[in-house]
């Protein structure tokens, strides 16, 4: 049953873990001993896995959407974070070039599987049976060609997607930290700009625009790093956006219609402008 792969693998899984996090300073070191520990936990779920028959549908969509996942989360995010701390570049700017060029492969991902986020995001499960389970049938077109090369009683055709998203959420978060950290010595002091304006609009459309001046790189002939030009706009304007800025431009770009929605409005409005003037 699967409370007994709970009981015995999975609690021991997350102490043993906790355990190397506790254990490891060094970064390189720490994300080594995990992957290792959590590449020798699968290889005991998949000998589990192989002789083991679920008693419902309901057992094995939980098994495949809720536990499997998250512990393959966890070895994609370690060997995530190992392959960017080893290839991370001395000088300050290319370290945040080089976190931000892997935001930006996490935002690809999430516009390529827009629509499996939106229905795991949404606790959706109408689905559930035909992603989570390993029917010998299904829709030849909603399965992903890599798992043609799979053991069809070791995974179904969206438990690894969902491990993706899970992992890079927590990708996102590590990465955008870091950058954080890097940008501290050169933010802002309140002294350095004073300004009596202050922004009444909404924070989302602050963050639209300057992802839209950012992407147009009219900062230091697109050199200027998102973060320092949020921190400019938040000290000029008297506004507090939060830390993760990137979490709301996902927002921006799962709007399922007008998703430039505010730049849109600056744009009619100016037209409007310049119409009336004419007469």
């Amino acid at each position: 049953m699967i409370t007994g792969i709970k009981n015995n693998c999975l609690l021991d899984f997350e102490t043993e873990l906790s355990l190397i996090l506790n254990t490891y300073s060094n970064e390189i070191e720490k994300a080594k001993k995990i992957i290792i520990f959590i590449e020798d936990t699968l290889k005991k779920l998949t000998k589990w896995l192989k002789n083991h028959v679920f008693e419902t549908i309901q057992e094995e969509i939980k098994f495949f959407k809720e536990i499997k996942p998250n512990i393959v989360a966890k070895l994609i995010f370690y060997k995530e974070i190992l392959s960017l701390v080893a290839t991370l570049p001395i000088d300050k700017t290319k370290k945040v070039k080089h976190f931000e060029k892997k935001i930006d492969a996490i935002n690809q991902f999430h516009r390529k599987n827009r629509e499996f986020i939106k229905y795991i995001k949404s606790h959706s499960s109408h689905f559930d049976e035909l992603y989570f389970t390993r029917k010998k049938y299904k829709d030849l077109f909603l399965n992903d060609c890599m798992v043609i090369n799979q053991d069809a009683k070791l995974c179904t055709s969206h438990d690894y997607l969902l491990a993706e998203v899970i992992a890079y959420e927590l990708l996102v978060l590590h990465i955008e930290n870091r950058i954080d950290n890097l940008n501290q010595s050169c933010a802002i002091t309140p002294n350095q700009i004073h300004s009596n304006l202050h922004w009444t609009a909404k924070k989302i459309d602050l963050i639209e625009l300057i992802y839209a001046l950012h992407e147009a790189k009219v900062f230091d002939n697109g050199q200027a790093d998102i973060k320092e030009i949020t921190h400019v706009f938040e000290k000029a304007f008297q506004i507090d956006l939060g830390d993760n800025i990137t979490r709301s431009f996902i927002d921006i770009k799962n709007r399922k219609t007008d998703q430039t929605r505010f730049l849109n409005q600056l744009q009619a409005t100016l037209e409007n402008k310049i119409e009336n003037d004419l007469h």
